[in-house]
């Protein structure tokens, strides 16, 4: 009797053991199904561009893979950029703009089409990795309005992730793979951005995040509710 006990017991360990095991590899691989992530290459021409998107898309089981252009942010974004729960963009970027190829998208218009701004459809987080894009108070006083207005982007995206200030291509690949490793361990967004600038840039470059205030704390494993599409409540994040 003893000795069908311990057996039984025995069998009951190892089958506990497959089953943490199974529920781990479970845990991971529904991760990866059940978000649909986007890279985005802003040029073919101008700097690689494509290592630092692949360093991040890398980390998942990635959706879409792309040379970057205006329409997967503007008249086609719910097919693209709104269809992904998380978009990596790297390219060049100026104030509120990025450039996708040869030609530069206004993101304070790019809302503009039927297909609205981001996160009406599905997005909750879009990083744009480019020089300058995410203006902070230190360089507008009203850093807001160009993503909240009548035609901008933010119609319903948890947060955006960028630089406000020029951004260094020579460690690029450093922080969207560092970023990219963070965020598929469940790391919070924005947090895990800066922690990305800070490590693994060049020691000049600045990070910046805006979001929508609940949703402050969110991570890619956890995150808020949708906010309002048409909503102006905006927080940012920046360093300095």
């Amino acid at each position: 009797m003893d000795a069908e006990k311990l057996a039984i017991g025995g069998a009951r360990i190892v089958f506990s053991l497959l089953l943490l095991l199974f529920l781990c590899s479970y845990g991971k691989s529904s991760f990866a199904v059940d978000r649909w992530e986007g890279g985005y290459v802003g040029s073919s021409t101008e700097g690689d561009a494509t290592t630092p998107v692949w360093n991040f898309i890398k980390h998942f089981s990635y959706n879409q893979y792309y040379w970057a252009e205006t329409f997967q942010f503007a008249s086609y974004n719910d097919e693209r950029v709104d269809k992904m729960d998380f978009s990596y963009f790297v390219g060049h970027g100026s104030p509120w703009s990025i450039k996708c190829q040869s030609t530069w998208l206004d993101l304070r218009t790019a809302g503009s089409s039927s297909h609205d701004g981001w996160g009406d459809y599905n997005s909750e987080f879009v990083t744009l990795h480019a020089c300058n894009v995410v203006a902070s108070p230190l360089e507008f006083a009203d850093w807001y309005s160009a993503w909240t207005g009548a035609n901008a982007v933010f119609d319903g995206v948890h947060q955006v992730c960028g630089f406000r200030t020029t951004a260094s291509m020579s460690c690029d690949q450093d922080i969207s793979d560092y970023f990219g490793d963070r965020i598929e361990s469940g790391a919070a967004v924005w947090q895990a951005w800066f922690d990305a600038i800070w490590l693994k840039g060049n020691g000049s470059e600045r990070g910046a995040a805006v979001m929508y205030p609940p949703c402050d704390g969110d991570s890619y494993a956890s995150f808020s509710a949708d906010p309002p599409e048409n909503h102006t409540w905006l927080r940012i994040w920046y360093q300095y």
